[in-house]
C-alpha cells in the first residue's frame, strides 16, 4: 500500500503496485446501469482469471517465502 491515492479529493486511499480502481461509473456499464450487477461480473472475471492461471478460483494463500528457499 505504497502508491497514494484519493477518493473525489477529500479521502486518502493507498493502493499496492500493480492495483487499479475501476470508477463507479464503469462499473455500472458493465452491469448495463446496475453498479452491483457489474461489481458481479467483474468479481466472476476475476475468478475465471485466477482458475485459468493457477486452477483454482481464489487468491492464494500468503506464504512465508523463507520457508521454502534454500538456506
Amino acid at each position: 500500500d505504497k502508491v497514494p491515492a484519493n477518493i473525489d479529493g477529500t479521502q486518502e486511499a493507498r493502493l499496492s503496485d500493480g492495483e487499479f480502481v475501476v470508477p463507479a461509473d464503469v462499473v455500472g456499464h458493465l452491469g448495463n446501469g446496475n453498479s452491483n450487477s457489474g461489481a458481479e461480473q467483474l468479481y466472476s472475471m476475476m475468478d475465471r482469471v485466477r482458475k485459468a492461471r493457477t486452477g483454482n478460483a481464489q487468491q492464494g494463500k500468503q506464504i512465508n517465502s523463507s520457508n521454502m528457499l534454500p538456506a
